[in-house]
């Protein structure tokens, strides 16, 4: 099943005049507010995103250069937020299911916050969501289904959305919220530098009860183990953490994994590896005919993953779909028939979209490189089986049996592992061993919990946590 198009309108046309300076602007985690909550959004998988801008336009607008956001210009804000609700409802495609509108005040407003408002209402199909204090004050973001929009487009003044609360009061649902600060907006520079010092990197350590770790970057980088390695899962198994190495690499199969790392001298079993060539598998086991035929390219990984699951395996003269992870064998010939079954209708499955991949003298060309040929050579964008994608990190969670808001995701991309492990609510830590620098940092539109230059790093923070926890009083 998809998941359901929910939008994020962010009105941010307002003229700050209890602030004294435009508030869109204000320095927050190294970038302008109204970039950090457009980022919150999009991390959050809200889809499209618009922008309702309206005082100083002129300046505010350009802090949001570069991401995928439509800009909507309120030359009528004076007249109040009614305004700034209708240009973004009429903006609005009709695919879109749902929306949540964002004042661009609330910088604690996080990811998981977002999730849960959108899973509060896929679960009790509300029409209205509206969070809830510890002391029953209601609070924004505010999430309204399609069937409101039209009322929504309505309205006049400056009392917004809140007028349909009392009109119907049986399409409400208020979600409770544990930490009312994070409902706290920016009216006045006191609240500010009050909020300032929420901002920052931290993370429960004392919470976390299982792992989901990425290996190429992370343990090692090519064959050679990177430092804190055997800490690590030291470190696991002496407070007994369930853990999964979750991998976008398709090119070899779990037992292969189990013996790279016995080789490093770190035993594990195939149960705690899973990589993108299962969850290709998986997928297409859902959408295809039992025993269908499927060209794969890539090595064992994705073969024996397409076997196990009953699949017959061409050489490409005939096929219903093609599959396509990692290759370091990789031919124009392969290229050539997979193009051409595509174009004759086969299916178009990715393993992952990693356009790089580490070895140890540089990046060189990933799985994304060779899908990106076959998409210019078919015109057709692949299912992507990997992260960012839910799949593998779904599976990992079952498997583990640990809740996403308890399970810490380590990796060393933004844009596939940091990024996957937000949209299911999870903490993640980013290492600095392997795709991602620390000059990137700044303008990534992904921020991640905690950044470490390496594992050792991170054991580090981790053991010092947890002997801190250990030292505290009763």
């Amino acid at each position: 099943m998809s998941s359901p198009a929910v939008a994020a309108v962010i009105l941010a046309a307002g003229g700050s005049t209890r602030f004294g300076a435009p508030k869109q602007l204000l320095p927050w985690q190294g970038r302008p507010l109204i970039a950090h909550v457009a980022d919150t959004a999009w991390m959050a998988g809200l889809s499209p995103i618009v922008v309702v801008v309206g005082a100083e336009a002129e300046q505010v607008t350009p802090a949001l250069a570069g991401r995928d956001v439509l800009v909507l210009r309120n030359y009528r804000w004076h007249e109040g937020m009614s305004v700034s609700l209708s240009l973004g409802v009429a903006a609005l495609p009709s695919s879109v299911e749902a929306a949540v509108f964002l004042p661009v005040d609330q910088p604690l407003v996080d990811v998981r916050f977002l999730r849960s408002l959108v899973a509060y209402w896929q679960q009790r199909n509300a029409g209205i969501v509206i969070p809830v204090g510890r002391e029953g004050q209601r609070g924004t973001p505010v999430l309204f289904a399609r069937r409101f929009f039209a009322e929504l487009a309505q309205l006049s003044g400056d009392i917004g959305g809140r007028v349909l609360f009392a009109q119907y009061p049986d399409e409400r649902a208020t979600m409770p919220v544990a930490d009312p600060d994070i409902l706290t907006d920016v009216d006045t520079p006191a609240a500010y530098e009050a909020l300032l010092a929420r901002q920052g990197m931290s993370l429960e350590w004392d919470a976390l009860k299982g792992v989901i770790c990425d290996m190429d970057g992370v343990l090692w980088r090519g064959e050679t183990p990177l430092p804190g390695l055997h800490d690590f899962f030291a470190l696991l198994e002496t407070r007994r953490i369930p853990y999964v190495l979750a991998t976008n690499n398709a090119s070899k199969t779990p037992e292969q994994y189990v013996n790279k790392l016995a080789g490093m001298g770190i035993v594990t079993n195939t149960e705690h590896v899973l990589n993108s060539a299962t969850a290709a598998a998986d997928y297409l086991a859902t959408q295809a005919a039992p025993g269908a035929p499927v060209y794969p390219i890539g090595g064992p990984g994705i073969r024996e993953a397409l076997r196990s699951h009953g699949f017959t395996l061409t050489e490409g003269d005939h096929a219903d779909y093609v599959v396509v992870g990692w290759d370091r064998d990789l031919t124009w010939r392969k290229l050539a028939t997979a193009t051409l079954l595509i174009r004759n209708g086969a299916g178009f499955i990715a393993a992952n979209p990693d356009r790089t991949f580490p070895m140890e003298d540089g990046l060189v060309p990933g799985n994304g490189a060779q899908v990106a040929a076959l998409i210019t050579a078919t015109d057709v964008t692949p299912v992507m089986a990997g992260k960012p994608g839910p799949l593998l990190y779904e599976r990992a969670l079952a498997r583990m049996g640990v809740a996403p808001e308890a399970t810490l995701v380590i990796g060393d991309r933004l844009d596939t592992d940091i990024l996957g492990g937000l949209r299911l609510g999870m903490p993640t830590a980013l290492v600095l061993s392997g795709i991602t620098q620390a000059d990137e940092l700044p303008a990534s539109p992904i921020h991640p919990d905690v950044v470490f230059d390496d594992l050792a790093a991170l054991v580090q923070a981790w053991q010092g946590r947890l002997q801190k926890s250990h030292d505290s009083p009763a």
